[in-house]
């Protein structure tokens, strides 16, 4: 989504887009590679600093207005020095907000981890209604994050689509990838959802807690079955015959418990509050989840 943004206005702006060569992510802060011999480079202020490219004062304004704004901002470089800066506009899924709000219904808190800037996560925060929110990330930072989450939680689920969330999916202790997720997340995710399928979690975290009832019920059961039958076994007050007996009937009890899961409901997209028409919007991966892209603007120096 971000390498069709930068062509599509490259093109508006009268500027031939190159085949970039040699491409390699770097964790947390962008892309970098060559074209036609030259370096390139698509990233935020860290990646542009590491690289030693200089920002013109004048992108660097723009980029700190755009950015106060609530703005995600990337710098585009080639030379060995930043030549644009790109601003992309997040908007959550329709769903996003609804289920929060159902997840926190069952009890459980939510916690925004995003490599973007403060600013433009607490936008996006206060459209999905989420409070606590941990801003300029990186891939570590993230992990570090969710092991001081934690301490305070008995258990931490992590939801992510993007590349850099992948350390963090993986360790996890319930690790799930939303929509069109990248390869490195689906592959580190305990759990894939269908593209658009965020509405999903709250009838997920129903038949966990469903399924975990279940499992407790037939330990108990047959725990309790066998330590009393052995009792009655080691003084003579069971028979054999009937120890089988009961046996038979402990196992089918428990088949039958197991199986009243299968009445649970389906998921049904209630949460979705409008039906979506016409083509879909771009998308692109950030740490928090699925953002639409809005229309890039771009700012040359």
């Amino acid at each position: 989504g971000l390498a069709r943004a930068i062509a599509a206005a490259a093109t508006q702006r009268g500027i031939t887009p190159l085949v970039t060569r040699d491409v390699r992510t770097v964790p947390g802060r962008g892309v970098r590679g060559s074209a036609e011999g030259r370096a390139v480079a698509a990233g935020n202020g860290r990646l542009m600093n590491d690289l030693g490219w200089p920002i013109p004062p004048s992108l660097a304004e723009r980029a700190r207005s755009l950015e106060a704004s609530g703005h995600s901002v990337v710098y585009l470089g080639w030379g060995e020095q930043v030549h644009a800066v790109l601003s992309l506009d997040d908007s959550p899924l329709p769903e996003a907000q609804a289920a929060i709000a159902a997840l926190r219904e069952r009890g459980l808190d939510a916690t925004l981890l995003t490599g973007d800037l403060a600013q433009a996560a607490e936008r996006i925060a206060v459209l999905v209604g989420i409070k606590d929110i941990q801003a300029g990330l990186s891939p570590e930072a993230k992990r570090l994050a969710l092991d001081r989450l934690r301490h305070g939680h008995s258990s931490v689920a992590m939801v992510g689509d993007g590349l850099n969330d992948g350390p963090v999916l993986a360790a996890a202790d319930v690790g799930i990838a939303v929509g069109s997720a990248t390869d490195l997340a689906r592959e580190t995710a305990a759990l894939v959802l269908p593209a658009d399928g965020l509405w999903m979690l709250p009838w997920i975290v129903d038949v966990a807690r469903a399924v975990r009832r279940t499992i407790l019920t037939n330990l108990m059961w047959a725990f309790g079955y066998n330590l009393v039958a052995l009792t009655f076994a080691a003084f003579g007050l069971l028979q054999p015959i009937l120890a089988a007996a009961v046996m038979a009937g402990s196992s089918i009890l428990v088949v039958v418990n197991s199986l009243r899961l299968e009445r649970l409901p389906d998921p049904v997209p209630a949460l979705i509050p409008e039906q979506r028409s016409g083509a879909k919007a771009e998308r692109t991966q950030h740490g928090a989840g699925i953002s639409a892209m809005a229309g890039p603007a771009v700012e040359r120096s």
